[in-house]
């Protein structure tokens, strides 16, 4: 069969449903006739498993300059000397996108941003994001726990050993490193391809080169393994004979037969459900909070709109964006709280005046002595997804009657650092 036959085959499986809700992908073939794979993987199933210690910056960064990404990658082989499939649950070393700046840098990029009137932002794309001179470059990987071969001798299921940290040159880790490591843009890619409930694969290709996925990648209908190996053996392979040395895809399976399979594959999914499961409490909690963090800091963002900063505003924002309302009481005190629509405002204010009034006698001019200040501060609140009130914008404004004196000192406060750890 032809490789503009394969394609179409696979286009006509493409059009009979919409293929993203499945979220396998075909992204990778190879090998001469007789020894060929294919590669599926399940774009939609991405998960960071960075270390929560090793999210922290250093050397001055307040985040990590990388973080781990794992996705689940399915291999079907063609050789009757090779496994049925391997399922691998493979680990990439990613480049974050954004990264945060530090104090100083914050201060200059508001100071910059209000002298241009665009808006602030307290996070920039890194240097290198994306760089189409690097789409080339090998990638660090590693073969992650809960891989496993099925051999075609008896399509038992066989764990797969976990591997060390290395770099890896091979064409389908690169491209899996993509969809791994670019899962928002991947995810824009899906969005921008659906249109009025039809999946359009060329749009979808065009966005993904944008990543450095050049070659066509064909989204499947596909949800299970059964439906991969069946694409590739009736479809990308159908002029090969499928090997059989166990005999049980030609073999009517009996009763007892079935149910030692189930069992099998339900003590597999077990093992595997178990092993996430211990991950996630350990550190799902912390996941779920720098991602609703993250995901607030945009919305706030959002609610500041173009509205420049001052340089005390930008350095109050800085320590209290996204703290919680009791935050904010705790450590400034009960409020004047008025709201409007989705936002609520938490008003603080101070003044002073020891000014008195003082006649000079020999012109008759009333001259003011003394200093008046006044400063109000109010911290405007949005909700997170969890419908806990945060900050996300402060607003300040101050008076004095004498010059060099900060009518606002002493009423804003810094918020308590939790230990690490907390």
């Amino acid at each position: 069969m032809s490789h503009r036959s394969k394609l179409a085959g696979l286009c006509l499986l493409a059009a009979l449903t919409n293929p993203a809700s499945g979220g396998w992908v075909l992204f990778h073939q190879q090998g001469e006739s007789g020894r060929r794979e294919a590669y599926f993987a399940e774009i939609t199933r991405t998960t960071e498993r960075t270390e929560v210690d090793a999210m922290l910056g250093k050397d001055g960064d307040i985040m990590a300059k990388t973080s781990v990404w794992e996705m689940p990658v399915l291999v079907v082989h063609e050789s009757a000397t090779a496994p049925e499939w391997t399922e691998l649950k493979l680990q990439f070393e990613c480049l974050n996108k954004y990264r945060v700046l530090s104090y100083s840098e914050a201060q200059k990029a508001a100071k910059a941003a209000r002298q241009e009137g665009r808006p602030y932002s307290s996070s920039v794309v890194v240097d290198g994001w994306n760089d189409p001179a690097r789409w080339g470059d090998p990638v660090r990987m590693r073969v992650a726990a809960r891989s496993y071969t099925v051999p075609r001798v008896d399509l038992s299921n066989r764990p797969l050993p976990e591997t060390g940290w290395a770099k890896d040159a091979r064409p389908p880790m690169i491209k899996a490193q993509k969809f791994a490591c670019q899962g928002e843009d991947v995810r824009n890619a899906m969005q921008a391809a659906l249109n009025n409930g039809q999946f359009d694969a060329g749009r979808f290709n065009a966005e993904l080169q944008k990543i450095g996925l050049l070659e066509p990648v064909h989204a499947l209908e596909a949800k299970t393994v059964n439906d991969l190996l069946n694409l590739s053996w009736n479809v990308l392979w159908k002029d090969s004979k499928r090997p059989d040395p166990s005999g049980l895809w030609a073999k009517k399976l009996s009763p007892q037969e079935k149910a030692r399979n189930e069992a099998q594959y339900a003590a597999l999914q077990k093992q595997m459900d178990d092993a996430v499961q211990k991950t996630n409490e350990k550190h799902l909690p912390q996941l779920k909070k720098m991602q609703a963090e993250r995901e607030f800091v945009e919305a706030a963002a959002k609610v500041r709109g173009k509205r420049g900063l001052s340089n005390m505003e930008a350095s109050a924002l800085m320590v209290w964006l996204a703290r919680e309302e009791s935050e904010v009481a705790a450590k400034m005190g009960a409020p004047a709280i008025t709201q409007s629509g989705n936002l609520k405002f938490l008003g603080y204010g101070q003044s002073f005046d020891n000014t008195s009034a003082m006649v000079h006698i020999p012109s008759g001019r009333v001259v003011e002595q003394g200093v008046r200040t006044s400063c109000e501060a109010q911290f405007v609140m949005l909700q997170d997804k969890e419908k806990l009130w945060r900050v996300a914008d402060i607003r300040i404004a101050g008076s004095s009657n004498q010059l060099g004196v900060n009518p606002c000192h002493g009423l804003l406060t810094v918020p308590d650092v939790p230990a690490a750890g907390k």
